[in-house]
């Protein structure tokens, strides 16, 4: 089923789902603000104080927003896949909020601030954040296209670019451990429930755009 078929039987569902969406990123702008203001917990980690601090904000950048962007082209060909891939990242960013409220973090020793122009300027307000920390939400965001993406080769290209993000990351010290290696628990938990929100809501149209 092409988008044009799938508006016909599915459109108000689409656009609640887009709301709810849209609604989110406004929610996450200003509970960032919010998350900086707060005073957090520092954690020790062993694999931090081993690592050299080295800024690699650049390769970090290219990988995330290549596999971004050929992750959204990939998912945008199938209607069904779009559908799932806009709850399950979703259900990513409130978890993610819930998290870092529950677990407020100082930045590690040794932090390089990561440079982010397209999020500096939209959701970090002209800032560079450093406590939007536990758990990672560039790590959380690739292994996302890894668990949503079928195509085998698709799924080790993403597992790999998981892998690296989240070793970047570590080498900046712009995450704890603890941070990339619960992003993809995370993940898995976010898609479970977004495939019972979709199974719940197209449950008779399924077979018609799968």
């Amino acid at each position: 089923m092409n988008w044009k078929e799938f508006f016909k039987h599915n459109l108000i569902i689409t656009i609640i789902l887009i709301n709810i969406f849209l609604i989110t990123l406004v929610v996450v702008y200003f509970f960032l603000i919010y998350v900086e203001k707060r005073t957090g917990a520092s954690i020790t980690d062993p694999l931090l104080k081993i690592l050299p601090s080295v800024n690699v904000s650049v390769p970090l950048f290219i990988l995330t927003y290549a596999g971004t962007i050929v992750g959204v082209f990939y998912v945008l060909r199938n209607p069904s896949l779009t559908i799932l891939t806009l709850i399950t990242y979703t259900l990513i960013l409130w978890l993610r909020m819930i998290c870092m409220y529950f677990t407020p973090l100082e930045p590690p020793d040794g932090i390089i601030p990561l440079r982010d122009f397209i999020l500096e300027s939209t959701f970090y307000s002209g800032n560079v954040n450093l406590k939007d920390l536990f758990f990672s939400g560039h790590t959380a965001s690739m292994f996302m296209f890894f668990t949503i993406i079928s195509n085998k080769v698709l799924k080790i290209i993403y597992l790999i670019i998981t892998i690296l993000v989240a070793c970047l990351l570590l080498i900046q010290h712009a995450h704890y451990t603890i941070d990339v290696l619960v992003a993809p628990i995370m993940v898995w938990f976010a898609y479970y429930i977004a495939n019972f929100v979709y199974r719940f809501y197209f449950k008779e149209k399924k077979s018609k755009f799968a």
